[in-house]
């Protein structure tokens, strides 16, 4: 097979730099995203040697198990009907065969080489949560609808999932650090990125990050012979369990008591004298305030329409009727929803409630307890209403009922590649799904998504991908590559992860590149 006319040192330097560019990209572009990983197929090619680089690659077990997952999108082709979703699904997938097969038929790397890789990724994270704080400090201005439009470059949950593994490589760089004063800054960028979870509300991120710690700390409680890392291990594993707890008291704290009303004798007319309406069915409160009493749609409207440019009419900034966030609002005040009440709110809270903020508790943009207070109410109320509409935790009930109704139907092969997003469609339409048509989407769930399109068979063959390959690594205990594996299994439960550009990226490379490049001391 055909040599390289250049020396080998440059295609090595060209393989470092597009790696650079890759973990650059990934939290900061989609562009240095998709050209890195051009540049990383040419250099592929160009440097020639490809009869042995294929054997390599087809000598590896793991790097055929691994990019095997690229192969069943391709065979559920032969019976999908969509072909032009299908053959964008295919072009988003290409990083599942690509990056495993270039990191495993390249020559290794130096170990300096993949720590400048590692350590120009956790810089790329700590640039993006500093670009997010300096828009949420108002310093960079965008309009905040809520905390995760501070996520610029992407998704505020695949961004979280690369500050969770960042975490735990700044734990490998700390573990390893000679220096005390390299150990200390190392403490500083893992306690900066995880308040930065903290104040985005990631619940996501902070779940992932909370198992993959769980997992290594009873790991070396277990097998670690040294006192200190297994007292941390026991700290850490303390510390999880009672921000567990925090989290349930959170989701299960009493609503507040239930004003008393006598429904026998209530006011008719407001202070204009235009009567109010009363929906004395509904249960529904806020901060104990009965939401549907005392309503004067007629005043309302026409107050608000003086006060903000969104009208009555239309939505707020989140997507949802302004007019439904507007009551909430108010009657979190204890307000009747009249000229008199929408009167007296400041023009703070006309903002607050143009972006989508439905009660007067939760003005502050960043606030997890709130987060956990909003999420309580939106099961409540499906609980109450069965509606899950503008909720993104009860939408995906909707989601995985639709999906499970699919593969009930679809059991053993699926519906194919492409024809999953109409196979929802007819779905929620079948199911009289009470989501609105713009809120009708995919399951939100990388295992039922998989099902979804390849039935039971493409399940069992999408879970092999990913356990298998750390069965092959036998009783090595890979910290980094563990840890990013519990990540995206828990990022896989709430999320279509490897439906988008920047997930399949994420996983494909992490798993490549912990696989293939990064060996373990052991290894």
């Amino acid at each position: 097979m055909r040599k390289s006319l250049l020396p080998d040192k440059y295609h090595t330097s060209v393989y470092i730099f597009a790696l650079i560019l890759l973990v650059i990209g990934m939290p900061l572009s989609k562009f240095l995203m998709s050209l890195s990983q051009i540049i990383l197929a040419c250099n592929f090619l160009l440097e020639g040697n490809l009869k042995n680089k294929f054997s390599s690659f087809f000598k590896n077990k793991s790097a055929l198990i691994l990019s095997s997952l690229f192969l069943l999108h391709v065979i559920g082709l032969l019976y999908t009907s969509d072909f032009d979703y299908a053959s964008n699904d295919i072009r988003i997938k290409m990083p599942l065969i690509v990056l495993p097969l270039i990191f495993s038929s390249s020559k290794p790397l130096s170990k300096k080489a993949i720590d400048a890789i590692l350590q120009f990724f956790v810089a790329a994270i700590i640039a993006g949560t500093i670009i997010s704080m300096l828009i949420l400090s108002g310093v960079i201005y965008r309009e905040l609808v809520d905390i995760r439009s501070v996520s610029i470059f992407i998704s505020h949950i695949r961004f979280a999932l690369l500050i969770c593994v960042a975490l735990f490589i700044s734990g490998y760089f700390f573990y390893y650090s000679k220096k005390i004063i390299i150990k200390g800054l190392w403490v500083l960028i893992a306690m900066w990125l995880l308040t930065f979870l903290v104040l985005t509300e990631s619940i996501t991120g902070l779940s992932a990050f909370c198992f993959a710690c769980l997992v290594v700390s009873v790991y070396s409680i277990l097998t670690s012979k040294r006192k200190l890392i297994r007292y941390s291990g026991l700290l850490i594993v303390i510390s999880i369990v009672v921000f567990i707890f925090y989290l349930f008291t959170q989701l299960n704290k009493p609503n507040p008591t239930t004003e008393e009303i006598d429904f026998s004798n209530l006011e008719k007319t407001t202070s204009h004298g235009n009567f109010y309406e009363f929906d004395l069915t509904s249960k529904l409160t806020e901060n104990g305030h009965y939401i549907w009493i005392y309503f004067c749609n007629k005043e309302l409207e026409e107050s608000w329409n003086k006060r903000s440019s969104i009208a009555f009419s239309e939505k707020d900034l989140k997507g949802n009727p302004i007019n439904f966030t507007l009551v909430r609002f108010l009657a979190s005040k204890g307000l009747r929803k009249d000229a008199d009440a929408l009167k007296s709110l400041s023009d703070e809270e006309i903002k607050a409630i143009e972006r989508g903020v439905v009660n007067v508790n939760y003005q502050n943009i960043s606030s997890l307890s709130r987060r956990l207070h909003e999420i309580a109410w939106e099961l409540d109320t499906y609980k109450t209403t069965g509606d899950p509409n503008g909720h993104s935790l009860t939408q995906r009930f909707e989601f995985w009922k639709a999906a499970l109704r699919i593969i009930k139907e679809n059991v053993v092969f699926g519906v194919g590649t492409g024809d999953i997003k109409n196979a929802f469609e007819l779905q929620y339409d079948k199911m009289n799904s009470p989501l609105s048509k713009e809120s009708r989407l995919r399951s939100h769930n990388q295992y039922l998504s998989i099902a979804v399109s390849f039935g039971i068979v493409g399940l069992i063959w999408f879970l092999i991908t990913l356990f298998y390959p750390m069965i092959l690594k036998g009783k090595t205990f890979d910290y980094l590559y563990v840890t990013f594996l519990l990540i995206a299994i828990i990022s896989f439960l709430t999320e279509d992860t490897l439906e988008t550009q920047a997930g399949v990226t994420f996983y494909a490379f992490f798993n490549s590149f912990f696989l293939f490049i990064f060996k373990s001391d052991k290894e």
